[in-house]
Protein backbone atom coordinates (compact mmCIF):
# COMPACT_ATOMS: atom_id res chain seq x y z
CA UNK A 1 0.00 0.00 0.00
CA UNK A 2 1.19 3.44 -0.76
CA UNK A 3 1.21 6.66 1.57
CA UNK A 4 0.06 9.68 0.64
CA UNK A 5 2.30 12.40 1.89
CA UNK A 6 1.92 16.23 1.58
CA UNK A 7 4.73 17.88 -0.93
CA UNK A 8 5.67 21.43 -1.76
CA UNK A 9 6.08 24.24 1.10
CA UNK A 10 2.57 23.08 2.22
CA UNK A 11 3.86 19.84 3.30
CA UNK A 12 7.19 20.88 4.72
CA UNK A 13 5.47 22.96 7.14
CA UNK A 14 2.94 20.28 8.15
CA UNK A 15 5.65 17.96 8.66
CA UNK A 16 8.07 20.57 10.77
CA UNK A 17 4.78 20.94 13.01
CA UNK A 18 4.79 17.70 13.33
CA UNK A 19 8.06 17.44 14.23
CA UNK A 20 7.77 20.23 17.14
CA UNK A 21 4.69 18.57 18.54
CA UNK A 22 6.27 15.10 19.01
CA UNK A 23 9.67 16.91 20.46
CA UNK A 24 7.08 19.16 23.03
CA UNK A 25 5.50 15.67 23.79
CA UNK A 26 8.99 14.12 24.89
CA UNK A 27 9.72 17.16 26.81
CA UNK A 28 6.35 17.21 28.81
CA UNK A 29 6.93 13.44 29.35
CA UNK A 30 9.94 13.84 30.74
CA UNK A 31 9.31 16.23 33.60
CA UNK A 32 9.75 15.13 37.28
CA UNK A 33 8.50 16.56 40.64
CA UNK A 34 10.15 17.26 43.79
CA UNK A 35 9.41 18.79 47.02
CA UNK A 36 11.95 20.25 49.64
CA UNK A 37 12.94 18.07 51.93
CA UNK A 38 13.49 18.97 56.08
CA UNK A 39 14.81 16.69 59.12
CA UNK A 40 11.49 16.88 60.98
CA UNK A 41 9.74 15.57 58.06
CA UNK A 42 11.27 13.05 54.77
CA UNK A 43 10.88 14.37 51.53
CA UNK A 44 8.98 11.53 49.53
CA UNK A 45 10.16 13.40 45.95
CA UNK A 46 13.55 12.54 47.44
CA UNK A 47 15.10 10.60 44.34
CA UNK A 48 16.50 7.37 46.37
CA UNK A 49 18.37 6.31 43.04
CA UNK A 50 19.18 7.10 40.06
CA UNK A 51 16.07 7.07 38.00
CA UNK A 52 14.25 10.42 37.88
CA UNK A 53 15.70 13.52 38.65
CA UNK A 54 13.34 16.42 39.92
CA UNK A 55 12.71 19.09 38.03
CA UNK A 56 13.17 22.52 40.14
CA UNK A 57 10.74 24.24 37.66
CA UNK A 58 7.60 22.51 38.56
CA UNK A 59 8.46 23.15 42.74
CA UNK A 60 5.55 25.45 44.30
CA UNK A 61 5.26 27.78 47.31
CA UNK A 62 2.56 27.86 49.95
CA UNK A 63 0.50 30.73 49.29
CA UNK A 64 -0.82 33.35 52.24
CA UNK A 65 -4.37 33.98 51.22
CA UNK A 66 -5.32 36.09 54.29
CA UNK A 67 -4.12 36.92 57.56
CA UNK A 68 -5.88 38.92 60.25
CA UNK A 69 -4.99 39.72 63.93
CA UNK A 70 -6.92 40.31 66.66
CA UNK A 71 -5.54 41.01 70.12
CA UNK A 72 -3.11 38.02 70.48
CA UNK A 73 -4.68 36.07 67.85
CA UNK A 74 -2.82 35.83 64.25
CA UNK A 75 -5.31 33.45 61.76
CA UNK A 76 -3.96 32.96 58.50
CA UNK A 77 -5.40 31.63 55.69
CA UNK A 78 -2.67 29.69 53.66
CA UNK A 79 -2.55 27.38 49.85
CA UNK A 80 -0.62 24.45 49.96
CA UNK A 81 0.24 23.00 46.69
CA UNK A 82 0.98 19.48 46.53
CA UNK A 83 4.23 18.46 47.09
CA UNK A 84 4.38 14.94 45.20
CA UNK A 85 2.15 12.93 43.55
CA UNK A 86 1.62 10.14 41.14
CA UNK A 87 -0.29 6.67 40.40
CA UNK A 88 0.25 3.00 39.78
CA UNK A 89 -1.58 0.85 37.69
CA UNK A 90 -2.39 -2.71 37.88
CA UNK A 91 -1.95 -3.89 33.81
CA UNK A 92 1.68 -1.57 33.91
CA UNK A 93 2.87 -3.20 37.17
CA UNK A 94 6.80 -1.81 36.53
CA UNK A 95 5.50 1.50 35.01
CA UNK A 96 6.38 4.71 37.08
CA UNK A 97 4.31 7.64 37.00
CA UNK A 98 6.02 10.20 38.20
CA UNK A 99 5.98 12.43 35.18
CA UNK A 100 2.45 12.13 33.96
CA UNK A 101 0.14 15.01 33.63
CA UNK A 102 -2.85 13.01 35.18
CA UNK A 103 -3.83 11.23 38.94
CA UNK A 104 -6.18 8.32 38.04
CA UNK A 105 -8.30 6.20 40.28
CA UNK A 106 -10.55 3.92 39.69
CA UNK A 107 -10.54 0.70 36.60
CA UNK A 108 -8.96 2.05 33.18
CA UNK A 109 -10.52 -1.27 31.02
CA UNK A 110 -7.92 -0.24 28.13
CA UNK A 111 -4.35 -0.37 29.32
CA UNK A 112 -3.80 0.59 32.78
CA UNK A 113 -6.66 -1.59 34.76
CA UNK A 114 -6.83 -0.65 38.53
CA UNK A 115 -5.32 2.62 39.40
CA UNK A 116 -4.63 3.94 42.64
CA UNK A 117 -3.25 7.62 43.07
CA UNK A 118 -0.76 9.09 45.57
CA UNK A 119 -0.19 12.56 47.22
CA UNK A 120 1.68 14.28 49.65
CA UNK A 121 1.12 18.25 50.71
CA UNK A 122 4.02 19.36 53.24
CA UNK A 123 2.89 20.90 56.64
CA UNK A 124 6.31 22.27 57.52
CA UNK A 125 4.77 25.89 56.36
CA UNK A 126 2.40 25.71 59.31
CA UNK A 127 3.84 26.40 63.12
CA UNK A 128 3.94 23.60 65.31
CA UNK A 129 1.83 25.40 67.65
CA UNK A 130 -0.84 26.51 64.91
CA UNK A 131 -4.85 25.55 65.88
CA UNK A 132 -5.78 24.06 62.48
CA UNK A 133 -9.63 25.29 62.51
CA UNK A 134 -10.48 23.88 58.94
CA UNK A 135 -8.69 22.19 55.69
CA UNK A 136 -9.65 22.23 52.54
CA UNK A 137 -8.66 19.49 49.30
CA UNK A 138 -8.95 20.95 46.47
CA UNK A 139 -8.60 18.30 43.25
CA UNK A 140 -9.13 19.14 39.62
CA UNK A 141 -11.44 16.64 37.60
CA UNK A 142 -9.89 16.22 34.17
CA UNK A 143 -11.32 13.26 33.02
CA UNK A 144 -14.02 10.58 34.01
CA UNK A 145 -15.52 7.39 32.22
CA UNK A 146 -17.73 6.31 31.38
CA UNK A 147 -20.04 9.26 30.53
CA UNK A 148 -23.31 9.94 32.49
CA UNK A 149 -21.82 7.55 35.44
CA UNK A 150 -23.03 7.63 38.89
CA UNK A 151 -20.62 9.52 41.32
CA UNK A 152 -18.14 6.76 42.16
CA UNK A 153 -16.88 6.94 45.96
CA UNK A 154 -13.00 7.57 46.27
CA UNK A 155 -11.09 5.91 49.64
CA UNK A 156 -8.74 8.03 51.36
CA UNK A 157 -6.16 6.24 53.26
CA UNK A 158 -2.94 6.96 55.13
CA UNK A 159 0.49 6.19 54.28
CA UNK A 160 2.92 4.57 57.16
CA UNK A 161 5.77 4.90 55.21
CA UNK A 162 7.90 7.63 53.27
CA UNK A 163 7.63 7.52 49.31
CA UNK A 164 9.44 8.46 46.13
CA UNK A 165 7.61 9.19 43.14
CA UNK A 166 10.30 8.49 40.70
CA UNK A 167 10.09 4.96 41.71
CA UNK A 168 6.94 3.73 43.02
CA UNK A 169 5.16 1.52 40.48
CA UNK A 170 2.10 -1.41 41.43
CA UNK A 171 4.60 -3.73 42.03
CA UNK A 172 7.07 -2.68 44.69
CA UNK A 173 4.00 -1.69 46.80
CA UNK A 174 6.08 0.94 48.73
CA UNK A 175 4.85 3.30 51.04
CA UNK A 176 2.58 0.80 53.39
CA UNK A 177 -1.46 1.47 53.74
CA UNK A 178 -2.92 3.01 56.93
CA UNK A 179 -6.01 3.79 58.06
CA UNK A 180 -8.56 5.19 56.34
CA UNK A 181 -9.56 9.18 56.42
CA UNK A 182 -12.57 8.85 54.85
CA UNK A 183 -14.88 8.65 51.27
CA UNK A 184 -16.22 11.31 48.66
CA UNK A 185 -18.56 10.59 45.84
CA UNK A 186 -16.78 12.39 42.70
CA UNK A 187 -19.30 13.07 40.25
CA UNK A 188 -18.64 12.52 36.21
CA UNK A 189 -17.60 15.86 35.52
CA UNK A 190 -14.76 18.49 35.52
CA UNK A 191 -14.05 20.92 37.89
CA UNK A 192 -12.74 21.61 41.28
CA UNK A 193 -13.90 18.75 43.89
CA UNK A 194 -13.02 19.60 47.54
CA UNK A 195 -12.85 17.42 51.11
CA UNK A 196 -12.53 18.28 54.37
CA UNK A 197 -9.62 16.78 55.79
CA UNK A 198 -9.15 19.04 58.85
CA UNK A 199 -8.68 16.18 61.17
CA UNK A 200 -5.81 14.38 59.34
CA UNK A 201 -3.66 18.38 58.72
CA UNK A 202 -3.73 18.71 62.68
CA UNK A 203 -2.58 15.28 63.44
CA UNK A 204 0.72 15.95 60.59
CA UNK A 205 1.25 19.97 62.33
CA UNK A 206 0.72 18.87 65.65
CA UNK A 207 2.98 15.45 65.23
CA UNK A 208 0.68 12.91 65.82
CA UNK A 209 1.07 10.99 62.96
CA UNK A 210 4.08 11.03 60.42
CA UNK A 211 2.92 12.83 57.20
CA UNK A 212 3.66 10.70 54.46
CA UNK A 213 0.58 11.84 52.39
CA UNK A 214 -2.45 10.22 51.37
CA UNK A 215 -3.73 6.72 48.66
CA UNK A 216 -6.76 7.53 47.12
CA UNK A 217 -8.74 4.47 46.09
CA UNK A 218 -11.58 4.21 43.93
CA UNK A 219 -13.97 2.16 42.27
CA UNK A 220 -11.95 -1.14 40.79
CA UNK A 221 -14.25 -3.48 39.19
CA UNK A 222 -13.20 -4.10 36.16
CA UNK A 223 -17.05 -5.01 34.89
CA UNK A 224 -17.62 -1.26 33.09
CA UNK A 225 -14.47 0.77 33.62
CA UNK A 226 -15.31 3.49 36.01
CA UNK A 227 -12.50 6.00 36.43
CA UNK A 228 -11.48 9.42 37.41
CA UNK A 229 -8.75 11.44 36.23
CA UNK A 230 -7.36 14.58 38.38
CA UNK A 231 -4.45 16.76 37.06
CA UNK A 232 -1.45 16.20 38.52
CA UNK A 233 1.45 18.26 39.17
CA UNK A 234 3.10 18.09 35.80
CA UNK A 235 0.17 19.59 34.53
CA UNK A 236 1.70 22.79 34.96
CA UNK A 237 -1.38 24.17 34.22
CA UNK A 238 -2.51 25.79 37.87
CA UNK A 239 -4.83 22.79 38.35
CA UNK A 240 -2.59 21.06 40.87
CA UNK A 241 -4.01 19.60 43.96
CA UNK A 242 -3.75 21.72 47.20
CA UNK A 243 -5.10 21.89 50.49
CA UNK A 244 -6.59 25.27 51.95
CA UNK A 245 -5.82 25.38 55.34
CA UNK A 246 -6.83 28.20 58.06
CA UNK A 247 -4.99 27.76 61.48
CA UNK A 248 -4.76 30.36 64.63
CA UNK A 249 -1.47 30.85 66.41
CA UNK A 250 -1.44 29.81 70.06
CA UNK A 251 1.23 31.15 72.33
CA UNK A 252 -0.84 30.64 75.16
CA UNK A 253 -0.28 28.00 78.11
CA UNK A 254 -3.65 26.94 79.55
CA UNK A 255 -5.06 27.41 82.89
CA UNK A 256 -5.53 24.52 85.07
CA UNK A 257 -7.34 24.23 88.45
CA UNK A 258 -7.71 21.27 91.38
CA UNK A 259 -10.73 20.31 93.26
CA UNK A 260 -9.84 21.35 97.47
CA UNK A 261 -9.78 18.45 99.14
CA UNK A 262 -11.08 18.16 102.77
CA UNK A 263 -9.42 18.98 105.83
CA UNK A 264 -9.51 14.87 106.51
CA UNK A 265 -9.58 12.06 103.81
CA UNK A 266 -10.07 8.21 104.31
CA UNK A 267 -7.15 5.71 103.16
CA UNK A 268 -7.66 6.10 99.36
CA UNK A 269 -9.79 9.26 97.88
CA UNK A 270 -10.26 10.94 94.48
CA UNK A 271 -8.44 13.71 93.55
CA UNK A 272 -9.72 15.87 90.74
CA UNK A 273 -8.81 18.29 88.48
CA UNK A 274 -9.86 20.74 85.19
CA UNK A 275 -8.42 23.07 83.16
CA UNK A 276 -9.09 25.44 79.95
CA UNK A 277 -7.26 26.64 77.34
CA UNK A 278 -7.09 30.20 76.02
CA UNK A 279 -9.92 31.31 73.90
CA UNK A 280 -9.59 30.01 70.09
CA UNK A 281 -6.88 27.93 71.42
CA UNK A 282 -5.83 24.58 70.48
CA UNK A 283 -7.35 22.79 73.61
CA UNK A 284 -5.69 21.00 76.09
CA UNK A 285 -3.67 17.69 75.19
CA UNK A 286 -3.05 16.00 78.43
CA UNK A 287 -2.26 16.78 82.04
CA UNK A 288 0.55 15.95 84.52
CA UNK A 289 -0.06 15.94 88.49
CA UNK A 290 1.76 16.06 91.48
CA UNK A 291 2.30 14.80 94.60
CA UNK A 292 4.32 15.24 98.39
CA UNK A 293 3.94 14.23 101.68
CA UNK A 294 4.38 15.96 104.44
CA UNK A 295 6.12 18.76 102.93
CA UNK A 296 8.42 16.53 101.04
CA UNK A 297 9.73 16.49 97.95
CA UNK A 298 6.99 16.77 94.38
CA UNK A 299 7.18 13.53 93.11
CA UNK A 300 5.06 12.39 89.58
CA UNK A 301 1.52 10.76 90.37
CA UNK A 302 0.09 11.44 87.05
CA UNK A 303 1.83 11.72 83.70
CA UNK A 304 0.75 12.69 80.51
CA UNK A 305 -3.23 11.83 81.33
CA UNK A 306 -6.29 12.50 79.42
CA UNK A 307 -8.14 12.04 83.17
CA UNK A 308 -9.73 14.63 84.74
CA UNK A 309 -9.82 13.23 88.13
CA UNK A 310 -8.03 9.69 90.20
CA UNK A 311 -7.94 7.78 92.94
CA UNK A 312 -5.14 8.20 95.43
CA UNK A 313 -4.13 6.14 98.37
CA UNK A 314 -1.81 7.58 100.84
CA UNK A 315 -0.67 6.35 104.43
CA UNK A 316 -2.87 7.35 107.93
CA UNK A 317 -1.70 10.67 109.52
CA UNK A 318 -0.14 11.44 106.05
CA UNK A 319 -0.13 15.10 105.19
CA UNK A 320 -0.61 15.34 100.90
CA UNK A 321 -0.22 18.41 98.51
CA UNK A 322 -0.96 18.02 94.82
CA UNK A 323 -0.43 20.56 92.27
CA UNK A 324 -1.14 20.03 88.41
CA UNK A 325 0.03 21.24 84.92
CA UNK A 326 -1.46 21.20 81.75
CA UNK A 327 -0.33 20.68 77.91
CA UNK A 328 -2.54 21.42 74.64
CA UNK A 329 -2.38 20.36 71.63
CA UNK A 330 0.20 23.10 70.51
CA UNK A 331 2.54 22.22 72.79
CA UNK A 332 2.31 25.24 75.15
CA UNK A 333 3.31 24.11 78.75
CA UNK A 334 1.54 25.48 81.36
CA UNK A 335 3.73 26.11 84.28
CA UNK A 336 3.75 24.43 87.89
CA UNK A 337 2.07 26.99 91.00
CA UNK A 338 4.44 27.26 93.22
CA UNK A 339 1.95 26.44 96.08
CA UNK A 340 -0.11 22.99 96.05
CA UNK A 341 -3.34 23.57 94.66
CA UNK A 342 -5.53 20.73 96.71
CA UNK A 343 -3.89 19.30 100.19
CA UNK A 344 -5.56 16.80 102.83
CA UNK A 345 -4.23 14.55 105.42
CA UNK A 346 -5.50 10.82 105.21
CA UNK A 347 -6.99 9.64 108.34
CA UNK A 348 -7.54 5.38 108.09
CA UNK A 349 -8.03 3.87 111.68
CA UNK A 350 -11.55 3.75 112.83
CA UNK A 351 -13.42 5.46 116.06
CA UNK A 352 -13.60 3.57 119.24
CA UNK A 353 -16.60 3.55 120.97
CA UNK A 354 -18.86 1.63 123.75
CA UNK A 355 -22.33 1.25 125.32
CA UNK A 356 -21.91 2.56 128.91
CA UNK A 357 -22.88 0.14 131.91
CA UNK A 358 -26.67 -0.42 132.91
CA UNK A 359 -27.67 -1.28 136.25
CA UNK A 360 -28.29 -5.19 136.62
CA UNK A 361 -31.65 -4.53 136.73
CA UNK A 362 -34.49 -1.88 135.83
CA UNK A 363 -37.70 -1.17 137.12
CA UNK A 364 -39.32 0.72 134.49
CA UNK A 365 -40.49 0.24 130.83
CA UNK A 366 -38.32 3.02 129.81
CA UNK A 367 -34.64 3.59 130.67
CA UNK A 368 -31.75 5.68 129.09
CA UNK A 369 -29.04 4.41 127.55
CA UNK A 370 -25.73 6.32 127.16
CA UNK A 371 -23.02 5.76 125.15
CA UNK A 372 -19.33 7.56 124.37
CA UNK A 373 -16.33 7.43 121.67
CA UNK A 374 -13.04 8.12 121.16
CA UNK A 375 -11.11 8.34 117.69
CA UNK A 376 -7.21 8.09 118.01
CA UNK A 377 -5.38 10.99 117.42
CA UNK A 378 -4.36 12.84 114.76
CA UNK A 379 -7.60 11.66 113.18
CA UNK A 380 -10.69 13.35 111.57
CA UNK A 381 -12.83 13.14 115.07
CA UNK A 382 -16.54 10.88 115.27
CA UNK A 383 -19.05 11.94 112.98
CA UNK A 384 -21.82 9.88 114.16
CA UNK A 385 -22.92 6.57 116.03
CA UNK A 386 -25.32 4.28 115.30
CA UNK A 387 -26.78 1.40 118.12
CA UNK A 388 -28.27 -1.33 118.33
CA UNK A 389 -30.40 -3.43 120.48
CA UNK A 390 -31.25 -7.52 121.02
CA UNK A 391 -33.67 -8.99 123.60
CA UNK A 392 -33.19 -12.08 125.59
CA UNK A 393 -29.99 -12.47 123.33
CA UNK A 394 -31.50 -12.21 120.16
CA UNK A 395 -31.26 -10.88 116.55
CA UNK A 396 -30.23 -7.40 116.87
CA UNK A 397 -32.40 -4.42 115.71
CA UNK A 398 -31.66 -0.77 115.04
CA UNK A 399 -31.89 1.43 118.24
CA UNK A 400 -29.82 4.84 117.16
CA UNK A 401 -29.22 5.15 113.29
CA UNK A 402 -26.41 7.72 111.99
CA UNK A 403 -26.83 9.77 115.00
CA UNK A 404 -24.84 12.48 116.85
CA UNK A 405 -26.15 12.17 120.09
CA UNK A 406 -24.31 10.06 123.13
CA UNK A 407 -27.72 8.85 125.01
CA UNK A 408 -31.24 7.68 124.06
CA UNK A 409 -34.50 7.02 126.17
CA UNK A 410 -35.47 2.94 125.43
CA UNK A 411 -39.21 2.72 126.00
CA UNK A 412 -41.86 -0.33 125.76
CA UNK A 413 -39.63 -3.10 127.79
CA UNK A 414 -41.18 -5.81 128.73
CA UNK A 415 -40.83 -7.35 132.31
CA UNK A 416 -38.57 -10.00 132.78
CA UNK A 417 -36.75 -9.14 129.58
CA UNK A 418 -33.20 -8.94 129.33
CA UNK A 419 -31.75 -6.06 126.74
CA UNK A 420 -28.63 -5.96 125.58
CA UNK A 421 -27.08 -2.88 123.07
CA UNK A 422 -24.21 -1.99 121.18
CA UNK A 423 -22.66 0.85 119.71
CA UNK A 424 -20.01 1.31 116.35
CA UNK A 425 -19.07 4.75 115.66
CA UNK A 426 -17.61 6.68 111.94
CA UNK A 427 -15.44 9.20 111.70
CA UNK A 428 -15.66 12.26 109.12
CA UNK A 429 -13.96 10.21 106.68
CA UNK A 430 -16.31 7.43 107.02
CA UNK A 431 -14.49 4.84 108.94
CA UNK A 432 -16.22 2.51 110.44
CA UNK A 433 -15.31 0.11 113.64
CA UNK A 434 -17.18 -3.20 113.83
CA UNK A 435 -19.76 -4.59 115.69
CA UNK A 436 -18.95 -6.49 119.03
CA UNK A 437 -19.92 -9.79 119.05
CA UNK A 438 -21.51 -9.55 122.63
CA UNK A 439 -23.51 -7.16 124.01
CA UNK A 440 -21.40 -3.99 125.41
CA UNK A 441 -24.04 -3.35 128.48
CA UNK A 442 -27.31 -5.47 129.27
CA UNK A 443 -30.18 -4.97 131.79
CA UNK A 444 -33.11 -7.05 133.41
CA UNK A 445 -36.31 -5.48 133.60
CA UNK A 446 -37.67 -6.36 136.85
CA UNK A 447 -41.32 -5.14 138.06
CA UNK A 448 -44.45 -5.90 140.04
CA UNK A 449 -44.72 -5.31 143.98
CA UNK A 450 -42.43 -7.07 146.60
CA UNK A 451 -44.45 -10.14 148.58
CA UNK A 452 -44.57 -10.21 152.51
CA UNK A 453 -45.94 -13.23 155.02
CA UNK A 454 -46.32 -14.03 158.45
CA UNK A 455 -43.28 -16.67 159.22
CA UNK A 456 -45.72 -19.90 160.77
CA UNK A 457 -45.79 -20.23 164.57
CA UNK A 458 -44.27 -23.14 166.13
CA UNK A 459 -46.80 -23.80 168.24
CA UNK A 460 -50.67 -22.57 168.55
CA UNK A 461 -50.64 -21.95 171.87
CA UNK A 462 -48.69 -20.04 174.13
CA UNK A 463 -48.78 -19.77 177.88
CA UNK A 464 -46.75 -17.31 178.36
CA UNK A 465 -47.85 -13.69 177.64
CA UNK A 466 -44.88 -12.73 175.35
CA UNK A 467 -43.87 -14.51 172.78
CA UNK A 468 -41.76 -13.49 169.07
CA UNK A 469 -43.48 -12.68 166.18
CA UNK A 470 -41.55 -13.51 162.58
CA UNK A 471 -42.36 -12.34 159.00
CA UNK A 472 -40.52 -12.56 155.71
CA UNK A 473 -40.55 -10.58 152.66
CA UNK A 474 -40.23 -11.56 149.01
CA UNK A 475 -38.50 -9.03 147.05
CA UNK A 476 -38.66 -8.69 142.91
CA UNK A 477 -35.23 -9.62 141.16
CA UNK A 478 -33.12 -6.48 141.49
CA UNK A 479 -34.66 -5.20 144.89
CA UNK A 480 -34.36 -5.29 148.36
CA UNK A 481 -36.85 -5.47 151.21
CA UNK A 482 -35.45 -2.20 153.11
CA UNK A 483 -39.07 -1.94 155.86
CA UNK A 484 -42.14 -3.85 156.77
CA UNK A 485 -45.26 -2.91 158.92
CA UNK A 486 -47.07 -4.90 160.70
CA UNK A 487 -50.26 -5.24 162.37
CA UNK A 488 -52.55 -7.78 164.64
CA UNK A 489 -56.25 -8.21 165.77
CA UNK A 490 -58.04 -10.21 168.88
CA UNK A 491 -60.31 -12.50 168.62
CA UNK A 492 -61.52 -11.28 165.30
CA UNK A 493 -61.38 -7.97 166.17
CA UNK A 494 -60.04 -4.95 164.02
CA UNK A 495 -56.67 -4.79 162.71
CA UNK A 496 -53.92 -3.13 164.84
CA UNK A 497 -51.01 -1.12 163.66
CA UNK A 498 -47.92 -2.44 165.58
CA UNK A 499 -44.90 -1.31 163.97
CA UNK A 500 -44.19 0.81 161.37
CA UNK A 501 -41.05 0.54 158.90
CA UNK A 502 -39.53 -1.55 160.98
CA UNK A 503 -36.08 -3.01 159.15
CA UNK A 504 -36.49 -6.08 161.63
CA UNK A 505 -37.86 -9.69 160.29
CA UNK A 506 -39.21 -10.33 163.87
CA UNK A 507 -39.67 -8.75 167.29
CA UNK A 508 -41.31 -9.64 170.92
CA UNK A 509 -45.23 -9.22 170.93
CA UNK A 510 -46.41 -8.45 174.88
CA UNK A 511 -50.60 -9.80 175.09
CA UNK A 512 -51.74 -6.65 176.61
CA UNK A 513 -55.28 -7.50 175.74
CA UNK A 514 -55.66 -11.01 178.40
CA UNK A 515 -55.86 -14.44 177.03
CA UNK A 516 -57.18 -15.21 173.54
CA UNK A 517 -56.60 -15.38 169.84
CA UNK A 518 -54.14 -13.33 168.41
CA UNK A 519 -53.52 -12.96 164.85
CA UNK A 520 -50.77 -11.02 162.86
CA UNK A 521 -50.72 -9.36 159.06
CA UNK A 522 -47.15 -7.91 157.76
CA UNK A 523 -46.74 -5.74 154.35
CA UNK A 524 -43.35 -4.93 152.56
CA UNK A 525 -42.00 -2.00 151.09
CA UNK A 526 -38.75 -2.57 148.72
CA UNK A 527 -35.58 -0.15 147.53
CA UNK A 528 -37.69 0.97 144.97
CA UNK A 529 -40.48 2.32 146.97
CA UNK A 530 -43.30 -0.08 146.03
CA UNK A 531 -44.84 -1.84 149.08
CA UNK A 532 -46.59 -5.23 148.64
CA UNK A 533 -50.20 -6.30 149.95
CA UNK A 534 -50.97 -7.04 153.39
CA UNK A 535 -50.36 -10.52 153.95
CA UNK A 536 -51.38 -13.38 156.73
CA UNK A 537 -49.96 -16.32 155.12
CA UNK A 538 -50.69 -19.64 157.28
CA UNK A 539 -50.24 -19.80 160.95
CA UNK A 540 -50.54 -16.97 161.64
CA UNK A 541 -52.25 -16.62 164.89
CA UNK A 542 -51.80 -18.05 168.05
CA UNK A 543 -53.64 -18.59 171.23
CA UNK A 544 -52.25 -16.86 174.35
CA UNK A 545 -53.95 -18.94 177.88
CA UNK A 546 -52.50 -17.78 180.57
CA UNK A 547 -54.62 -18.54 183.40
CA UNK A 548 -55.24 -22.32 184.59
CA UNK A 549 -56.88 -24.84 183.37
CA UNK A 550 -54.77 -24.52 180.33
CA UNK A 551 -55.73 -25.51 176.89
CA UNK A 552 -54.47 -28.70 175.69
CA UNK A 553 -54.66 -29.35 171.94
CA UNK A 554 -55.79 -32.80 171.38
CA UNK A 555 -55.75 -32.13 167.52
CA UNK A 556 -54.22 -29.51 165.43
CA UNK A 557 -56.94 -28.08 162.62
CA UNK A 558 -55.79 -25.32 160.27
CA UNK A 559 -56.42 -21.99 161.33
CA UNK A 560 -58.62 -20.27 158.50
CA UNK A 561 -57.70 -16.63 159.04
CA UNK A 562 -59.83 -13.55 158.55
CA UNK A 563 -57.78 -10.70 156.63
CA UNK A 564 -60.53 -8.18 156.79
Amino acid sequence: MLENRPSGPAGRRARWLLILSFLLLMALTTVTVSAQGTAAEPDPLQPTNETGIPDETLRLEPTILSETRSGDATNITIEIPVGADTFTASNRPATNFSTDSFLRVGFNSQVNGAQRSFVFFPMTNIPRNAVVQNATLRMFVAGFAPNNDAPMGILARFLTTSWDPNILTWNNFNPQWGAEIGVGQIPASSGWREADITGPVREWVWQLRPNNGFMLQGDESPGVGRERIFFAINANNGLHPRVVVTYQIDNVAPTVTMTPLGQWSPGTFQVRWSGQDNNGGAGIRFYDVQSRLNGGSWQNWQSQTTATSANFTGVNAGFYEFRVRATDWAGNVSAWPSNPQASTRVDTIAPNSIVNPLPQYTFSDSFTVSWSGLDPQPGSGIARYNVQVQANGGAWQPFVTDSTATSAVFSGAVIGTTYGFRVRALDFVLNVEGWSPLAEAQTFISGGDPGAEIVPFSSRVTQQPRFIVSWRGIPVPGTRIDSFDVQFRFNNGAWTPWLSSSPDPNRQFIANQGDGVYEFRVRARDNAGRISPWAAGPGNGIAVDTVAPFIVPSMWLPVVPNTN
